[in-house]
């Protein structure tokens, strides 16, 4: 519609004359057309002409579009295997997922259904074989909340047990959702007899030669006056045993076990409880766990000029990986039994300005090192101390920002810290000029507040056959502080902290063609992935022959693959495979030299569906209370269409979309002008007018 205001009304008004003037000059003197032909083509005329001329004005026009949404019905079906183990023995599991199928198609009908089914993630649709090895059900109402965001949901129907063992409280995930929430209960409520091992604490990592202990959680349900036995076994066979007699019908056991590190390597050990009579399942009667036994600890000495708080948030990101120790030294009071032990020393603000430290420099000059610069920092001495890096330097401070080079390839960090590190506050930095001496790898740049510099503020070198590195400011106490109190963890500060300590340490690997995995140990759901680098004889990454990869499981089965180019390296995603112990070989050729490179990992089997048999109703009810819905069971399936018919919460929303746009930009105005312009044209030409 045209907004018609009073100056509107007069220019149409003024539009209107001239096309009638306009007309009126036109037709005035043709008297040979008959009278109703010339008026007709004098209306023509006239019309045309005052369209044209009040487009001139370019008026608005107000256009209203309405859409109808449907109210969208999320239908989660949980997939997990304990869907099938522990459901009541009356209870018909194709049955069920008919009905399901059934409700789906009756209130598609009505509503915008979109189905999912979900285990450890959330898939479309209801293709259901519950057999997965997780429970997340707080992910049923993230995907509610992301992916349908500002849109019309009705509500959403939720089939499962109550078992989750991974991911939130599905509870708290789901009080941002404004739609009530239908629970299905399914599974039992009803303890059935049985006897398993629900929890196994322990370290995956231990010493060579030093006792570790585990701590084994036994359950057993409706077994009173029954008896079992705990037994762990190795390689070498059972290397612990213990009776168990079971007092109660709802009995809970921790059984503590100290074994005996003797072995350097993955070494995996196989906890079991013996089947006792007429019990659930024998499925969750066992467990295997890996632990790593490695050959001793790195130590890590830091040597200070002063008390700082750096010093504290460095220990603490350092002792977080189980492989290295920190301690912590000032200058004038670090022993060379101390310096003779460590694996690399960091020096924070040594040399300094009022210790130059010639003879810590001396001491330490066979090591690697991390120098730590700051405002006590001697500038000009830390410059002639190693052919890294040099600072002119009048003293001053700035404050940096950390930048993250995307060509710094000695390490890798993970998208999540990267992002971390730009957004956390600047350290204080050495004002004044850098250069750098010879080869080496920046990982920070300084940002000097919107300003990306080339100036250094983590930088990486070799001097003296020894590695050095460099972090050109003080404060990174903050990140920990400022991640903590964003996020609850320190997990960005410590990865680019235990990299960085990793990278200095380890020693120098000469081989020309190397394949490694991030970890030993997967868990069943992970993707398996490893990386692999080839060196020409100058050292330099090549990724241009391909690289091939065999891995052969413990039962004798091989999968080969073929890596992919990335960068100047490899990598490969191997998917998801079965549990077990694996070896790799991997093949490479460069020019006529041929390279081979071996290792092994383990993937852990899950068998924590198996590990809580007992369905939780109670939590179903309480979502569905504290939404508005109502929890059901099976048998109720039929009373969920009329249930959520007659909820108000669940309405069909129209949107009303107005907007203006100019009355010239209207197609339909141009084919009419055109049509009274062609009409007039025709009629004339006939009657033999020009």
């Amino acid at each position: 519609m045209v907004e018609f205001t009073l100056l509107t009304f007069l220019w149409l008004l003024v539009c209107l004359l001239i096309g009638l003037g306009y007309a009126y000059m036109l037709y005035r003197s043709q008297t040979h057309l008959s009278n109703t032909l010339q008026k007709s083509l004098f209306a023509l005329r006239a019309l045309a002409i005052t369209i044209l001329v009040f487009l001139l004005f370019a008026p608005l026009v107000k256009r209203i579009n309405r859409t109808i949404e449907k109210p969208i019905i999320i239908l989660a079906q949980d997939n997990s295997a304990s869907i099938a183990f522990a459901k009541p023995t009356k209870f018909n599991l194709e049955q069920y997922t008919s009905q399901l199928r059934s409700l789906e198609k009756k209130l598609a009908s009505d509503y915008e259904v979109r189905s999912f089914n979900f285990s450890g993630d959330v898939k479309k649709g209801l293709d259901l074989n519950f057999s997965g090895k997780l429970s997340d059900i707080s992910a049923v109402f993230r995907l509610a909340n992301n992916q349908f965001a500002n849109r019309n949901v009705g509500a959403v129907i939720l089939a499962t047990d109550g078992i989750y063992n991974r991911g939130t409280n599905p509870q708290y995930e789901s009080k941002d959702l404004k739609a009530p929430i239908y629970t299905i209960a399914l599974g039992d409520t009803i303890p059935k007899r049985d006897i398993l091992i629900a929890n196994i604490n322990y370290n995956n990592l231990v010493y060579l030669g030093n006792q570790f202990q585990i701590e084994v959680l036994i359950e057993a349900y409706q077994a009173k006056g029954l008896t079992s036995k705990l037994t762990v076994s190795d390689n070498s066979g059972i290397v612990f045993s213990q009776p168990i007699s079971i007092a109660s019908n709802e009995y809970r056991t921790t059984i503590p076990t100290l074994l005996q590190a003797k072995h350097k390597g993955i070494q995996h050990y196989t906890i079991s409880v013996s089947p006792i009579d007429k019990e659930l399942s024998t499925k969750n009667n066992s467990q295997t766990i890996f632990v790593e036994v490695l050959d001793g600890k790195e130590n890590v000495l830091i040597i200070a000029n002063a008390p700082h708080p750096d010093l504290s948030a460095l220990k603490e990101s350092i002792d977080i990986n189980k492989n290295y120790e920190a301690k912590v030294e000032l200058a004038d009071q670090v022993s060379d039994d101390a310096i003779a032990k460590a694996s690399l020393i960091i020096l924070h603000q040594i040399p300094s300005v009022t210790n130059p430290a010639p003879d810590i420099l001396k001491r330490v000059s066979s090591k690697p090192l991390l120098f730590i610069l700051g405002g006590q920092s001697n500038i000009s001495a830390f410059s002639t101390a190693q052919n890294v890096l040099g600072i002119t330097s009048s003293g001053a401070m700035q404050e940096a920002i950390a930048k993250v080079q995307p060509d710094f390839y000695a390490f890798t960090l993970s998208e999540a810290a990267k992002t971390k590190l730009q957004n956390f506050a600047p350290l204080q930095a050495p004002f004044g000029n850098y250069g750098i001496k010879g080869p080496s790898a920046v990982a920070l740049s300084q940002q000097i507040g919107k300003v990306a510099t080339n100036m250094p503020l983590l930088v990486f070198g070799n001097d003296s056959q020894r590695k050095i590195g460099i972090l050109a400011g003080e404060g990174i106490w903050h990140y920990r502080l400022e991640e903590f109190q964003e996020t609850g963890t320190h997990e960005g500060v410590d990865e680019l902290i235990s990299k960085t300590i990793q990278y200095l340490s380890s020693r120098d690997d000469k081989r020309k063609f190397r394949v490694y995995s991030p970890k030993n140990t997967f868990d069943e759901s992970e993707h398996i992935i490893l990386n692999a680098e080839l060196y020409n004889d100058a050292y330099e990454l090549q990724n241009t022959p391909d690289v091939s990869v065999t891995l052969k499981e413990n039962n004798g089965k091989s999968y080969s693959y073929l890596f992919s180019k990335s960068g100047n390296a490899y990598v490969l995603d191997a998917g998801i495979l079965p549990a077990g112990e694996y070896d790799y070989q991997a093949r490479t050729n460069l020019g006529n030299k041929k390279y081979t490179a071996t290792g092994k990992f383990v993937i852990s089997q899950q068998q924590v569906e198996f590990q809580q048999t007992i369905a939780n109703h109670q939590l179903l009810h309480s979502l569905a209370q504290q939404s508005g819905g109502k929890m059901l069971y099976p048998s109720q399936l039929d009373e969920l269409p009329k249930l959520i018919q007659i909820n108000e919460r669940v309405k069909t929303i129209s949107f009303e979309d107005r907007k203006y746009e100019e009355l010239i930009h209207i197609k339909w105005i141009f084919f009419l002008i055109l049509t009274l312009l062609t009409a007039e044209w025709f009629a004339r030409k006939r009657n033999g007018e020009i």
